[in-house]
């Protein structure tokens, strides 16, 4: 059977998920699927109704970080979490970082609140989020990434991996909001353009802009 990721350009977990197949050269359908979405065989797949999902001829499962090492594992192509011991676990490690340090801010207070409560949900923004995200927390974000990202290289050596497409996956949600990266932190600004160059990283984001422009929002990265 062709592979299958069920998933939405809103959530940031989809386009890890979604990176990582491209990057490893899988030929795979994509389904549009909402969170808790009551269809199958989503819900066979999801137990939890989280997003994204995966369905292969070996197996099939959620969670964006169980896809990006199954397909590293069972699939040809660069590797997305390197074999050598410093290397792998680094990777695996900013992957960490990515999920519980930088999605609370900048998908939770930032993208949740900027986009997906105006133009999505249709309710109040809930400003104390937004205001505590721009002041107090994403400056220690990009003092930490400053201090750790190279502009030259990628986080776990020459070639890019699962860390990469994790952080830069969020720095492009970050982008998104409208927030900029400080010229007091030029690594991450180096960083991140090398990452949104990189012609995936446009496939993706095209498909992004396109379900925000239906909403009526309109990206910065437009």
């Amino acid at each position: 059977m062709k592979p299958t990721l069920y998933g939405h350009p809103f959530s940031l977990y989809s386009r890890k998920a979604h990176l990582a197949l491209l990057y490893k050269g899988v030929d795979f359908d994509y389904v549009n699927t909402m969170p808790r979405s009551q269809d199958e065989p989503f819900k066979s797949l999801s137990p939890l109704g989280k997003i994204p999902a995966y369905q292969d001829d070996i197996d099939g499962f959620s969670d964006s970080s169980v896809i990006a090492q199954h397909v590293d594992i069972e699939y040809d192509g660069p590797a997305l979490i390197p074999t050598e011991a410093k290397a792998r676990n680094k990777t695996l490690w900013w992957d960490k970082y990515a999920d519980g340090k930088m999605t609370p801010v900048i998908a939770g207070h930032l993208f949740a609140e900027v986009v997906m409560a105006q133009y999505v949900f249709k309710r109040p923004v809930i400003q104390a989020d937004v205001d505590k995200a721009i002041n107090e927390e994403l400056p220690a974000l990009h003092a930490f990434l400053n201090d750790n990202l190279s502009g030259d290289s990628w986080i776990a050596g020459d070639e890019l991996s699962l860390a990469d497409i994790s952080v830069g996956g969020l720095l492009i949600t970050l982008l998104h909001t409208g927030q900029t990266i400080p010229d007091s932190a030029p690594n991450v600004q180096a960083y991140a353009d090398r990452f949104l160059a990189l012609p995936m990283v446009q496939q993706v984001l095209a498909v992004e802009l396109k379900v925000m422009q239906a909403v009526g929002y309109a990206s910065p990265l437009a």
